[in-house]
């Protein structure tokens, strides 16, 4: 690569704010961020030990350019506390919204999340984590972008805000997807087309949507369907590239996002899903 196209794909000098960085996919987003060159990146969760391993990781690795800040998203002013704290050093150039709240409460690891009994309180939970979260943080940062002239906004969608889970997947099996994590990732799709076009043109806003991931690597509420081989067999069947991803084949596009590489795009979402959703 000639040094033109590494300086469009280069964060060099930015300043980053990423939620959700304890996460399966955060910590690898953290990385790569980092080693694209970013200037300071500030990572959000609410997993105080997640969070010191992965600024444990980075320092590892001789990335000591990342904040740890613990954030309860539930509560809006110690949200606007810590935004305040980031801000309060200057607009930041890069906003990353990662954070959904997986478990029981959004319907996650418990039956009673099916379509046919989902609670109220379950889906306006994942409304609230998988959308609300990321529009607050929106609006947070969006004045100081706005102000200096520029900015950008990725949030994280998935496959399945764009078409269903096949219930033959999920056949024999007790665990499935949600009915409100799918309403939630369409409703953030839509969010990032009208925020793209309200808050444009200094602002870009686009949307990474990823495909079939497992998390096999630690503890999450999918875990039993992520050691199930015949369940990732039946993931690996319906995925065009005939293999279940992983959060690095993510980074590629999350940095050309978020780099001058993509700096004619806004409102789009780039689903990176092995071809699940093409057929």
């Amino acid at each position: 690569m000639d040094t033109h196209n590494e300086k469009m794909f280069s964060l060099a000098g930015r300043r980053i704010v990423l939620t959700g960085a304890a996460g399966f996919f955060g910590r690898y987003f953290a990385l790569a961020l980092l080693e694209a060159g970013a200037k300071k990146v500030h990572l959000l969760d609410w997993d105080i030990p997640g969070l010191s391993g992965l600024e444990q990781s980075l320092a590892q690795k001789g990335l000591t350019d990342g904040m740890i800040h613990r954030v309860n998203q539930n509560d809006e002013v110690h949200v606007e506390e810590i935004f305040g704290e980031i801000l309060a050093e200057g607009p930041v150039d890069i906003l990353i919204n990662n954070s959904f709240r997986f478990g029981p409460t959004t319907g996650f690891g418990d039956s009673s999340g099916r379509v046919q009994t989902a609670t109220k309180d379950q889906v306006m939970s994942s409304f609230e984590s998988g959308c609300w979260w990321s529009l607050r943080a929106s609006q947070l940062v969006a004045p100081g972008m706005k102000e200096k002239g520029t900015g950008n906004i990725i949030n994280i969608g998935s496959m399945y805000g764009l078409v269903a889970p096949n219930p033959d997947l999920y056949a024999s099996r007790d665990y499935f997807n949600p009915v409100g994590y799918s309403m939630s990732k369409a409703a953030v799709i839509a969010q990032t087309r009208y925020l793209a076009a309200w808050l444009g043109p200094e602002i870009r806003v686009n949307a990474l949507a990823p495909g079939a991931i497992p998390n096999n690597e630690r503890r999450s509420e999918n875990s039993e369907q992520n050691k199930d081989e015949e369940f990732v067999r039946r993931l690996v069947d319906r995925t065009l590239l005939k293999r279940v991803g992983h959060p690095t084949d993510l980074v590629g596009p999350l940095v050309f996002l978020a780099s001058e590489a993509s700096r004619y795009m806004t409102g789009q979402v780039v689903v990176v899903d092995g071809g699940w959703t093409t057929t």
